[in-house]
């Protein structure tokens, strides 16, 4: 349920210039008094607003921070993303929503962070951000009613939405990476990690966090170990971080729903299509083994389909991945 403050701040997005508070009351089912006070409440969290005589209240200027308001103000009813929890630093956001799901919160909530102390990627390896440079977020899910082998298709879901939130967005055509990467012209662009928990055979909860550079410049990427991407480097912009999680949150909202209506070859299909390794040479570790082969495609289910020699096919369904070539890049990313 959204806030009466992110909802005055949806009101003050939504008009074409100056909003009256009794306008804004009527439509909210408030009084005028409650609408000035959820006003009050944005301007001391850094919202410019300005009060017009005789006209209403209008949105000057939002703070850059990925504040809860800016992101919910942006999502529909029902969405994915609510509640929405901003932390200025945290330990990890994936840490955080386990915490809070064994304490009983409820589906659907939002952990973003504008720093990290102990961010984690997959295989347990240290994940470290500029300060308010990425998008830093966690989602937490209780899909009851999910097998649990197809838990880790909810990784799909959150690559896919950054995907099209990306494209639909800044023009830029990102792809996944299997298992857990997207990468953008070559270079890995966002990390994403699952984690979920089972009681008695069923799925209790799962964790679904990702690490976006955003706004890192080409700088602060040359200092890094791998070759990296974000959206400014991609684009020459830089770009509002709570607009941007708004956007994948609705995308993921639409690509989890088709999930739990088992529409599990459409998301399949287009994991395909945006996919980086379909059709590539690679070599994966599958817990030790070194396989080598061409991406043939992709199981409903999400495991990769692995060419290994004329009219051999070998399904993996975990594994690190290496190229022989991205972009011209080589190696394991």
């Amino acid at each position: 349920m959204s806030t009466p403050t992110s909802r005055v701040l949806k009101l003050l997005l939504e008009a074409q210039g100056p909003r009256s508070g009794q306008e804004m009351g009527r439509l909210l089912g408030c009084s005028r008094a409650a609408v000035g006070k959820a006003v009050a409440n944005l301007r001391q969290r850094g919202f410019a607003i300005e009060a017009r005589p005789r006209a209403g209240y209008l949105l000057v200027a939002e703070p850059e921070a990925v504040l809860a308001e800016r992101v919910e103000a942006r999502l529909p009813e029902g969405c994915l993303g609510r509640p929405l929890l901003h932390y200025q630093t945290i330990d990890s956001t994936n840490l955080e929503a386990r915490r809070l799901a064994e304490a009983g919160a409820a589906h659907g909530a939002c952990l973003c962070a504008e720093h990290q102390s102990a961010g984690r990627g997959r295989l347990g390896r240290a994940w470290q951000a500029p300060v308010g440079a990425s998008l830093l977020f966690s989602l937490l899910l209780r899909p009851v009613d999910l097998p649990v082998d197809l838990v880790f298709l909810l990784n799909n879901v959150v690559s896919l939405a950054v995907c099209r939130a990306v494209e639909g967005l800044c023009g830029l055509r990102a792809m996944v990476k299997w298992p857990n990467d997207v990468f953008l012209d070559g270079r890995k662009l966002v990390g994403v990690l699952t984690e979920f928990t089972c009681r008695a055979d069923r799925i209790d909860h799962v964790v679904v966090g990702a690490g976006l550079n955003v706004n890192w410049s080409p700088e602060d990427l040359a200092m890094l170990p791998a070759p990296a991407a974000s959206l400014l480097a991609a684009s020459g912009r830089r770009w509002d971080r709570a607009v941007l999680l708004a956007a994948i949150l609705r995308q993921a909202d639409a690509l989890y729903a088709s999930l739990l209506a088992g529409q599990l070859e459409a998301l399949r299909d287009e994991y395909q299509r945006q996919s980086l390794l379909l059709g590539r040479q690679v070599t994966i570790d599958d817990g030790g083994a070194l396989v080598g082969g061409q991406v043939a495609g992709f199981e409903p289910d999400g495991a990769l389909r692995l060419s290994t020699g004329p009219g051999r096919v070998r399904i993996v369904r975990h594994g690190d991945v290496s190229l022989k070539s991205i972009a011209g890049l080589e190696g394991r990313e």
